[in-house]
């Protein structure tokens, strides 16, 4: 028997041999690439992938002999590409330009499973990507081909190297016969080499994280899920229960069961691609567009469905609900939730559980996740968000309320989701009331590619559910104590009424004002409160509203994200027609009104906005489609004329705009500053990664350490070595409630005046001092009574 290669040594001494591991993951990689018609490529990225751990070095690290490496020390990645980009190009004639790119892509995943993908060229022109090829070049090759296992050796000798290359070719092929512009070809080409290292970088994460966490690797589903069929039978006996259970206007409840019908219609019938459901808010979206993804799913044998949304305050909710629909006795199995709350990142291998094996690459029917998250499998680069990027195949993905994708994003957007759709067998549902013209912009840049609107007869639809008139008084500024006095009045009038403001700052001095009048109880809501807080006053406002109190809520845009709440009236801040309907779907929401109810859309003089830019743009947009207009009254049909403007005004910034007079649009396409280099892909991956932030105010999980959460706070605290880890976990889900996430240059003001701290030093979880929370208003980063105070 000849000497035997480790892998790695787990921590109960077990070794994994490197043959083994290597050829498991070419068989996952393999299956996964085999989504977009690489299977063979997968398979040979995945036998190549860590044959530098032939080396003495590595298995002296590995087996604990040499003391003096740490992780990380010994680079085990390149060798297997250099041999890999030698072969292919010793291989390949002089006008084998296929192979000549294969001896591109496949020694990029190879050099890049750790690291996410490196740079082709970097943004001052430097080839980083020869210069990795050359690394110690001899050093590395001659002895990995020496000690190479002769099954190894075997398997990769007897790799189709003819068929590999025609798999590739074909799908070189099917992009250079795109009517796109050049730009847009090299950005596919980007793609499959990202998704490419996510099929490698998935299947060898399984692979390890099965050997270490050994019989718990049968957690795992392996695509292996409850059938369509079944799923299908429960919602739609959910959906007839609905029906019957529901309490709104009858127009609306026969509109609403019209777009839903539309809905599992379509679903039925449709081919795979990208479409539009634009309905008016209220008008059951969510439930109307999971209809749609069940039928479609079953109808083209899709792995799974995707629902993406812009809000976490609303994916447990909607994760939930879908919850109750479709698991009976497969609890956990079918949906998951993948957010950034309160992640419990220090966990033991002990500690963790399906959900946590589950949501590391999506390994589920139904996955409820953030736009966040969605982007940063896209366009990130840790390799832990990349590892996600292949299940986007074969999928329905669902984006609720599209209007809210990130400007900068647009044109990366657009090319990566008709990538998903043209290269990767899904389809892309657009939910909005208001839907963004994607496929209006730039064509050369990226526009999107949208098939038939799912509903049916929609300008109907609108005018039938059409319960609120939008008074246009923008040109009238008011002082907050006018906005206040203006909600008393219509409240008296009208029983009730809702303010929506763009600022903390104004809706905290608007209902003070109001707070002040004593007439009508006033409620307020805010992102700053937390979770558990903004539920029980909204379930304060919803009691008072049913038993026909005098009410007033003043809110920020808060309230118009997926809550189901019905105003007689309300008063909004002048801000982009986007947000102004969606406040507008809190008004006779249900239609129960004799006459419509009435929406005032006023200019808050005393707000500063100029620092929240997609409001303050948005709010020109508006103030130039209504200058032109003579009715008083707003409507939707002129929302297409906004979006023109809107777009317009910040066409430049699509591109996701960055330094060196650059974007990031570019670094990931053609590079155009070095279009004379001699490579095929000349893409700045990593620099384009490093850059890349979905939102620009990046934020942080803290709890609040006040009541119930700080007797959870004390008992992870005081008892974490005695508590078993399915407590711990319960306990930490539990404190979700009490969590919100805060700015980071927020949250560094907080550490340096001690006001916030770590619930242990195993858990990296923060809490925030209960005395820096305000009851009415949220966080605050004032203290509001002396340490010495009473209690809170």
């Amino acid at each position: 028997m000849g000497k035997e290669f480790y892998a790695r040594v787990s921590k109960t001494g077990e070794k994994q041999l490197l043959k083994d591991h290597l050829e498991a993951v070419a068989e996952m990689a393999s299956k996964n690439a085999d989504k977009i018609g690489l299977k063979i490529t997968g398979e040979y990225i995945g036998l190549r992938h860590d044959n530098g751990k032939y080396q003495k070095d590595f298995q002296e690290y590995v087996l604990d002999k040499n003391k003096k490496s740490k992780r990380g020390d010994i680079d085990h990645s390149t060798a297997g590409a250099q041999i890999s980009r030698d072969f292919f190009i010793e291989s390949a004639g002089e006008c084998d330009k296929i192979k000549k790119f294969i001896a591109e892509i496949v020694p990029l995943c190879i050099a890049s499973h750790h690291s996410g993908l490196i740079d082709m060229l970097d943004i001052e022109g430097e080839n980083k990507f020869c210069k990795r090829m050359t690394k110690e070049e001899g050093v590395f090759k001659r002895e990995v081909l020496e000690n190479m296992d002769p099954e190894i050796r075997d398997k990769i000798k007897k790799t189709d190297i003819e068929k590999l290359t025609s798999e590739v070719k074909s799908t070189i092929e099917r992009i250079r016969e795109l009517e796109s512009s050049k730009l847009i070809k090299q950005f596919y080409l980007g793609m499959i080499a990202k998704f490419l290292l996510s099929c490698l970088i998935d299947a060898d994460h399984t692979n390890s994280a099965d050997f270490e966490l050994g019989a718990k690797a049968h957690l795992r589903q392996n695509n292996e899920y409850v059938c369509w069929n079944v799923i299908s039978e429960r919602l739609e006996k959910h959906v007839k229960e609905l029906n019957i259970r529901n309490e709104s206007a009858v127009e609306v409840k026969q509109m609403r069961k019209k777009i839903s019908d539309d809905c599992f219609n379509a679903g039925k019938t449709f081919a795979k691609g990208c479409y539009k459901l634009e309905v008016p808010t209220g008008g059951g979206k969510t439930l109307a567009s999971f209809r749609f993804a069940v039928e479609m799913a079953k109808r083209h044998s899709f792995d799974r469905i995707i629902y993406c949304i812009p809000y976490t305050t609303i994916i447990e909710q909607n994760a939930d609900t879908v919850r109750k629909i479709v698991e009976k006795c497969e609890k956990g199995r079918i949906v998951i939730e993948h957010h950034s709350n309160l992640i419990h990142k220090n966990k033991t291998e002990e500690e963790i559980d399906q959900n946590d094996i589950l949501t590391e690459n999506w390994d589920a029917r139904i996955i409820f996740t953030t736009n966040v998250q969605f982007l940063e499998t896209l366009f990130g680069g840790k390799t832990s968000n990349t590892r996600r990027l292949h299940q986007l195949a074969n999928s329905v993905i669902i984006f609720d309320e599209i209007q809210t994708l990130p400007i900068k994003c647009v044109h990366m957007f657009n090319n990566a989701v008709n990538f998903l759709v043209d290269f990767c067998g899904s389809s892309v549902v657009l939910c909005t009331a208001t839907q963004p013209l994607l496929d209006g912009v730039c064509e050369d840049k990226g526009k999107l590619k949208i098939g038939a609107d799912i509903v049916k007869n929609k300008s109907l639809i609108f005018d039938r559910l059409e319960r609120v008139e939008i008074i246009n008084k923008y040109k009238n500024s008011c002082t907050n104590n006018e906005i206040a006095e203006k909600a008393v009045t219509l409240a008296n009038e009208n029983d009730n009424c809702l303010v929506v403001c763009n600022t903390t700052k104004s809706a905290k001095e608007v209902f003070e004002k109001i707070q002040n009048n004593q007439v009508q109880k006033t409620y307020y809501l805010s992102a700053r409160m937390i979770p558990i807080h903004r539920k029980w006053i909204l379930r304060q406002i919803k009691r008072d509203l049913n038993n026909k109190k005098k009410i007033i809520v003043v809110s920020t845009q808060v309230i118009e994200a997926g809550i189901d709440i019905d105003f007689n009236c309300g008063i909004r801040a002048l801000a982009g027609l986007d947000s102004i309907f969606q406040a507008a779907g809190r008004i006779n929401r249900n239609g129960n009104l004799s006459d419509k109810g009435k929406l005032y859309v006023y200019n808050f003089e005393e707000e500063n906005i100029q620092w929240l830019k997609d409001i303050y743009e948005g709010k020109k947009s508006s103030e130039i489609v209504l200058s032109k207009s003579s009715d008083t009254v707003i409507s939707t049909k002129i929302m297409d004329e906004y979006y023109e403007d809107y777009f317009y005004q910040r066409k430049k910034e699509m591109q996701y705009l960055c330094e060196h007079e650059n974007s990031l649009l570019d670094l990931l396409s053609e590079n155009s500053k070095y279009k004379k280099q001699d490579l095929y892909l000349k893409q700045s991956f990593k620099k384009a990664a490093e850059i890349f932030k979905p939102i620009d105010n990046l934020t942080k999980a803290v709890c609040l350490c006040k009541g119930k959460a700080r007797r959870i706070i004390s008992k992870l605290d005081k008892s974490n070595e005695t508590l078993g880890f399915s407590e711990k976990h319960k306990l930490i889900k539990e404190l979700q409630k009490y969590s919100l996430n805060i700015y980071c240059e927020q949250f560094e003001r907080f550490k340096n005046i001690k006001a916030i701290d770590k619930v242990s030093n195993s858990l990296e979880i923060f809490y925030l001092d209960k005395y820096y929370y305000d009851n009415n208003f949220g966080i605050t980063e004032e203290a509001t009574l002396d340490k010495g105070g009473t209690n809170v």
